[in-house]
């Protein structure tokens, strides 16, 4: 009896545990990955330490406290079922609860960003980049106040213009 009733509880733990799991990694982009990088056309999951040393020097300086509150890069391009690919990137934004931040469409080219937060702390932030025929994903995994968001992109000189 005492052997049944460990078995239980250990099944009860194992279960939970498992429950808990899926949940916690269910929640970000990752799960959006790792779905769907089976059908990218490139696809590439890597610490910000790593892409940091490939950046131009001047661009660098010039968003060093952009590029500092990054921990981890993932890209994915698309060009078969892009459009598809692109219809279930709007269902899962919407269901995870992103927020969007802004919106560009220019030529039939569109530009969306949006962020994930945790609290008070954005912990995503996802680039949607959509043309005719292709469909560029970037997310950048950080940790920070959102107001430190707004207040670098103050800082920096980021402008959004059209020609």
């Amino acid at each position: 009896m005492k052997h049944l009733f460990f078995m239980k509880n250990i099944l009860i733990v194992l279960v939970t545990g498992f429950l808990l799991t899926s949940c916690a990694s269910s929640s970000n982009f990752n799960t959006f990955y790792k779905d769907n990088r089976s059908n990218a056309d490139f696809s590439i999951s890597t610490s910000a330490f790593f892409v940091n040393i490939f950046l131009p020097k001047e661009e660098f300086r010039e968003y060093k406290d952009l590029f500092k509150i990054v921990k981890k890069y993932k890209v994915m391009v698309f060009s078969d079922e892009s459009n598809k690919l692109d219809r279930d990137f709007n269902r899962f934004v919407k269901r995870k609860n992103y927020t969007s931040i802004f919106k560009i469409n220019d030529k039939g080219q569109k530009v969306d960003f949006y962020f994930l937060m945790d609290g008070s702390n954005i912990k995503e932030m996802v680039v949607r980049v959509k043309g005719d025929d292709e469909l560029i994903l970037d997310c950048l995994k950080t940790n920070i106040l959102e107001q430190y968001l707004y207040n670098s992109l103050d800082k920096s000189d980021i402008k959004i213009s059209s020609t």
